[in-house]
């Protein structure tokens, strides 16, 4: 009976380090161990450190469902899933780091750090938090504008829910300081045309209008061109007929990438040499309430979503704007903010223009460019031009992927 006892005794003890040897296991994909060394530093700086060689972490890729690109699950040891696809897919965007940066944190503040998902907002209706995440809010999916002078206060957040709102999450309404005018459409001049994806172009009775042939994607189309390496004040007055869905309009600034050495998917032709990078702001009219993104022709995500109320105008017109200053791009509609980003806003602009709705159109009645800037056009008498065939720049197709939905 003794020999007997002592083997379970020994089995039992086996049985015990080896449990307590899985529960301590360490294995961290290669391509994740910088993330998780950024979350640890982060931590560090803020006074919260992690022993997770001893307490264990599994972090791998792996295929999640649907659109989860991201999941935490409570083990011994604590295990982070990264879907492998979408890693890839983020690859060579402007946003890849930041996204990729957004998502292993997310997870690691479930793990690591105890957090639920929180999809409360700031007063100017961001995510609070890049916790946010889980069940729809308002039909918005979770961009956050990890970036810049917001990762700052995301990370703070991150690692103290007490973190007070930022400066920039406050509303703010035009502080209307326009500059000096430069250039705007001549609205007496007649124009008649079409591009050379079949869209239609008319002037008439001081309106000029635009009509997509587009079914499949809304097009940003370019109405101004000129070269503006200061800041200015870009605006528009139009009224928008939205058919589809997937129908967005809004108002953009074209830019000068490849002169830039920034990455640019997309290539032109020898006949339209001007690079696509592009910022814009568009809306999307849903029943649930309007939503605005904010869009980096050359990310993978949208720079933001936010959901406004009593702002954008139905059936109506609205006026567009987007100002430069000081290196930060402001978006407004109706003279009332609705975001601000420093986002790739300190390259040269080359043409001015507005997003065409798949399947729509837009009547437009004022266009306006000014510069704030002191010698871009000192002493030199503001220019009316009406609507001319090769400032048309080519049309940029906006991919639907840009509101695609991503859960984590």
């Amino acid at each position: 009976m003794k020999r007997i006892v002592n083997h379970i005794v020994l089995l039992s003890l086996l049985a015990f380090v080896s449990c307590r040897e899985d529960a301590n296991r360490y294995e961290v994909e290669p391509l994740l161990d910088p993330y998780l060394q950024m979350f640890l530093q982060e931590g560090s700086k803020r006074g919260m450190n992690f022993d997770v060689k001893n307490d264990g972490l599994l972090m791998e890729f792996t295929d999640l469902d649907g659109l989860t690109i991201g999941l935490c699950t409570y083990q011994r040891p604590l295990l982070i899933q990264i879907d492998k696809d979408y890693w890839q897919e983020t690859t060579q965007y402007e946003d890849q780091e930041n996204l990729r940066q957004n998502v292993v944190f997310h997870e690691l503040g479930h793990g690591l750090l105890n957090r639920s998902h929180d999809n409360r907002y700031l007063e100017n209706y961001e995510w609070k938090t890049i916790m946010c995440g889980g069940d729809d809010v308002d039909g918005r999916d979770w961009s956050v504008n990890f970036n810049g002078y917001r990762k700052d206060y995301y990370l703070d957040e991150l690692f103290n829910m007490r973190t007070p709102a930022p400066e920039w999450s406050k509303k703010a309404t035009f502080d209307g300081e326009k500059g000096s005018l430069i250039k705007n459409l001549d609205m007496n001049r007649s124009y008649n045309g079409k591009d050379e994806l079949g869209n239609s172009y008319l002037m008439r009775d001081y309106v000029y209008t635009i009509t997509s042939a587009n079914k499949q994607s809304n097009n940003i189309i370019s109405i101004l061109s000129e070269l503006v390496t200061e800041d200015f004040y870009f605006e528009v007055v139009m009224k928008a007929y939205m058919t589809e869905d997937i129908s967005t309009t809004g108002v953009c600034v074209l830019y000068d990438y490849d002169n830039n050495q920034k990455y640019n998917p997309q290539k032109r032709d020898r006949q339209h040499p001007i690079n696509d990078g592009c910022n814009y702001i568009a809306v999307r009219e849903q029943s649930i309430g309007d939503q605005f993104y904010m869009i980096n022709t050359n990310c993978f995500l949208p720079v933001m979503e936010v959901l406004i109320r009593d702002v954008y105008k139905h059936d109506d017109y609205n006026k567009y704007a987007i100002s430069r200053h000081d290196g930060e791009l402001f978006f407004y509609i109706n003279d009332q903010l609705i975001f601000r980003n420093d986002y790739q806003a300190d390259v040269p602009c080359l043409s001015f223009g507005v997003i065409l709705p798949a399947w729509g159109r837009v009547d437009i009645t004022s266009v306006e460019l000014y510069t704030l800037g002191s010698t871009l056009r000192s002493g030199k008498e503001a220019q009316a031009v009406g609507p001319r065939e090769g400032d048309l720049i080519q049309p940029i197709k906006i991919s639907s992927k840009k509101l695609k939905d991503y859960r984590k």
